[in-house]
Formats: C-alpha cells, sequence, structure tokens
C-alpha cells in the first residue's frame, strides 16, 4: 500500500477501530489500497478490550468479549493466518462443581434439576419438530451449501409454526418459552442460567436460528493473553502494510464532493476518500448529522430492527484464589443476585493455586444492570491500570455479595477492581425483522454512494466475532472486489 499523507484522497476511510473497523482496514490495506483508520476513543479493540492487573501481570481481564467455540470455522482461520491459534486455551463454562444460587438457597451445578441446557433443548424441540435432528445434522454439514440447505429446511418448519395465531417470527423467545415450557419454567431459566431472560426482547426466530448453528457440545476457547489480541494483531498487520490510524477523531458529518467524499471529524481536519466503511455500532450511526449524506435516515429501519442489551463486567483481584478452598478451579457461577454471573480466575486460563487471582465478581445484563445503579455514584475505588475505576461502594456491594454466596464471611476484601459499562454491549433481532432483509441495506445503504456498513449487529449472530467476519467479508468481496482469503473456512 502507498504511504498515507495528510490532505491525501484515500482509498477508503475506514471510521471505527473495534473488530469491524480493524479487519476490514487490514485486508483493504493488504490488498494495496490507500486507507486510514479512524477512531473516537483513545484506544484500539473497541469490545475487544484485555487488560492485566498490576500486581499480578500474567493475568488477564477480558472486559468486552471473552470467547470462541471450534464451530466458528472463519474466525478460527482468522487466528490461524495471524498466528494466534497456538495461544488458544480453553474456556471453561459452567462445571459441576460450581454453584448456583436462587432464592437464597446455594446448591453444586451438578445437582441443579432440571438442567437448563435439557430444558431449552425440550422447548426448541416443542417449538420446531425435528430441532435435534437439524441442529445435529447442521453441525456434520461440510461446506456452506450443505449447511445452508439444512438451515433452509429448518427455516421452512420454524415459519410454518403458529402459537395463538402468531409466527415464531412475531414473538419473543420469553414468550415462545412461555407457550413451550409455562411461566414456572422461564422463571427458573432467567434466575438460573444468568442473563436477563424474562425481559429479553429478542425475537423468538432469531433466537431459534441461532440455537441451531450453535453446536450443542460447543468446545469453547479463548486466546490466552485476552480476546484483544485479535485487534491488536490486526492492527499491526495493517500499520505494518502502511495504514495510518488516528485515534480521538469521533465523525461528524459525511458529505459528497466532486470525486471523493468529505469526513468531518470532531477535533480533526476533514479526511477525503472515494470509499467509506462505517464500522460503528447502530448509536454512532443514529447521531450522524442528518444535514450531510442520508444515512441514518436510511438506515432508520435496520436500526429500529435491533435491540441495545446493556451489560457490565466488574473483576476483582484477590490475594488468592479463595474459592479453591471449596473445590472449584474455574468457570461460571450464577445467581439471582445482583452478581448474576461471576467467573473463577477471570476469563483467561484456570489461576494457579497460590498468588492473586481474578475474579469476574458480577456480568448483569439487561434490566438487572438496574440493580447496581445505587452504588455508582459514589467515591471511586483506588485502581490503578487502564481499565476505568468502579465506584468503591460497587466493590464493597460485590465483594458481600460473593461473600454472603460462598459462605466466607471474614473473606479478605480483594486487592483491586476494573469494570467496564456497556450500555449496548451487543444487540438482538426484535420480532417481526430478519437479518436477511436487512443485510443488503447495512452493506450499501445509499445507491450510487461508495458507503457502506460494517457490523455485526445485521447479520443471523449479533455480538459475535463471527457476525463481524461475516458482515466485513460480505462488503470487501461485494464491494470493493477482494478475493476470498486463503484462510477461510467455510
Amino acid at each position: 500500500m502507498r504511504s498515507v499523507h495528510e490532505g491525501d484522497v484515500l482509498d477508503a476511510a475506514v471510521v471505527g477501530a473495534g473488530p469491524a473497523g480493524c479487519y476490514s482496514a487490514y485486508r483493504l490495506a493488504g490488498a494495496g489500497r490507500s486507507v486510514a483508520l479512524y477512531e473516537r476513543s483513545d484506544r484500539i479493540g473497541g469490545r475487544l478490550w484485555s487488560v492485566s492487573p498490576r500486581h499480578a501481570p500474567d493475568l488477564v481481564a477480558d472486559l468486552g468479549a471473552m470467547r470462541v467455540h471450534r464451530g466458528l470455522r472463519p474466525v478460527l482461520g482468522l487466528l490461524h493466518a495471524l498466528g494466534l491459534d497456538g495461544d488458544l486455551v480453553p474456556f471453561s463454562f459452567s462445571r459441576p462443581e460450581n454453584l448456583v444460587q436462587r432464592h437464597g438457597v446455594v446448591t453444586r451445578a451438578r445437582e441443579v434439576r432440571p438442567v437448563p441446557d435439557d430444558l431449552v433443548a425440550q422447548a426448541a424441540e416443542r417449538l420446531v419438530p425435528g430441532f435435534a435432528d437439524l441442529r445435529r445434522r447442521t453441525h456434520e454439514a461440510r461446506g456452506d451449501r450443505a449447511r445452508e440447505d439444512v438451515l433452509a429446511t429448518f427455516r421452512r418448519r420454524r415459519d410454518r409454526v403458529r402459537l395463538a395465531d402468531r409466527p415464531l417470527g412475531r414473538l419473543t423467545w420469553p414468550q415462545a418459552l412461555d407457550f413451550a415450557l409455562g411461566a414456572n419454567a422461564v422463571a427458573f431459566l432467567h434466575d438460573v442460567g444468568g442473563y436477563d431472560l424474562r425481559h429479553s426482547g429478542e425475537s423468538a426466530a432469531a433466537r431459534l436460528d441461532l440455537l441451531l448453528r450453535t453446536p450443542p457440545d460447543a468446545e469453547y476457547l479463548t486466546l490466552r493473553h485476552g480476546m484483544q489480541s485479535v485487534t491488536d494483531a490486526l492492527h499491526a498487520g495493517f500499520t505494518a502494510a502502511g495504514g495510518h490510524t488516528r485515534t480521538g477523531s469521533g465523525l461528524l458529518r459525511l458529505d459528497r464532493e466532486s470525486g471523493h467524499y468529505r469526513l468531518t471529524f470532531a477535533g480533526l481536519p476533514p479526511a477525503r476518500a472515494r470509499a467509506v466503511v462505517l464500522a460503528l455500532p447502530p448509536e454512532a450511526l443514529r447521531d450522524l448529522d442528518p444535514d450531510g449524506l442520508p444515512v441514518p435516515r436510511r438506515l432508520h429501519r435496520a436500526l429500529d430492527a435491533v435491540e441495545a442489551v446493556p451489560a457490565f463486567k466488574l473483576f476483582l483481584l484477590y490475594a488468592r484464589p479463595w474459592w479453591r478452598r471449596l473445590a472449584m478451579t474455574e468457570g461460571r457461577s450464577t445467581t439471582d443476585t445482583a452478581l448474576r454471573q461471576l467467573w473463577y480466575g477471570g476469563t483467561g486460563p484456570s489461576t494457579a493455586a497460590d498468588g492473586p487471582a481474578l475474579v469476574l465478581a458480577a456480568y448483569p445484563s439487561g434490566r438487572c444492570t438496574r440493580a447496581w445503579t445505587p452504588y455508582r455514584d459514589s467515591r471511586p475505588h483506588h485502581a490503578a491500570g487502564p481499565a476505568p475505576t468502579p465506584a468503591a461502594a460497587m466493590v464493597d456491594h460485590a465483594h458481600a455479595l460473593l461473600a454472603r454466596m460462598h459462605r466466607l464471611p471474614d473473606l479478605d476484601r480483594p486487592l483491586d477492581a476494573w469494570w467496564a459499562d456497556w450500555s449496548a454491549a451487543w444487540h438482538v433481532w426484535r420480532p417481526g425483522h430478519d437479518a436477511r432483509d436487512h443485510a443488503p441495506v447495512a452493506r450499501h445503504p445509499l445507491a450510487g454512494e461508495r458507503v457502506h456498513v460494517v457490523s455485526d449487529c445485521w447479520t443471523p449472530d449479533p455480538g459475535s466475532l463471527e457476525g463481524t467476519l461475516t458482515s466485513a467479508e460480505d462488503v470487501l468481496r461485494t464491494c470493493f472486489g477482494l478475493p476470498v482469503p486463503s484462510w477461510w473456512r467455510p
């Protein structure tokens, strides 16, 4: 790629340096295009955000996305191409010895009945007869065509289903579960599942689609040095190819000029480019000046089709892994208290038996985040490092809930704390909307213009790294003429 200089008319301007933007810039620069990458914040990575504690630099806390699974072949292909596949380590989900707390009663996960995953599988089979067989065939299929054939069969069956004269595509997932299992089962799944199921606005059709494409025996993985390793490697490759990055540059407005586009940023001189890739979340797309190119107006239906889900992660660093005294080493416990989900050892490999240890102490989502509102505005907890500092009252509350749940009234206080508050941690499809209808508009919102949107939001798997890659490759191949990368694994 030729060098990028201030004032040049770029082949492409990529706005947003999260996974979608870093990947798009990496691919375009590698194809010899002159590319600049713009990011509103002061860091690269977006929702891939990994930090290490000052007291324990060998530990990693993933404040954003934290896992992939072996069924995500394109993602694994990319990790191999970036030289990161050697850093893949097992990511432990729920383990039999871990805890489930509901209505003040704490039990080991192996003793919980009914088994939550079995309940969900039972509901899926009742809603779409033959679901289990279709799911098995999906993951035994080889190649995109074979999988698409199975998926088409599933969608035909799913779309014929009517509950109270309404198709599944017009119902939320909790409504469909209520029909299939009853209200008590929905309440049980909400309490023990860790996520805000009861108030979810996610389309039942979209959730079943996602469940079908997730292997029933999925093997989860993470990266030894944190998931931000992905965007770090992409950005390094982009820079090595001659790419130019400007942080602290939020896009305000996009205009057409003769033969190119003018991008107006906060705090930066305008940039000019012959093509623009907007790798931005829906909230940032809505905020673009409507007096420029009417991207927000053209995207309004797509923007309204998805619902943002808030979530936050609060990590605590303890002097030692106290949970080992309770015969637990790693993985997740769940609770119906404000903590909702907690992960022993944080999100990385298993913690050593001695020495400092992380715990992802609270991971609420949806309306469950509101339980923390009274604790947010106190003085900050004194922490050091690159991550935001939680309020001292939040740390105190989380520590107290952990001590009570684990029956450790004398639990030593944490050494440090970090947190990330995501007002839109991921998005879900609202009832009445389908990715197949909105993805083409997002890819090319303005007819006749070389302005494109890359986002996981308008894919069948919003919030995922696979959704990001799928969206980006769609734009790069269709709109920029880039070939399929050699490492792509269908």
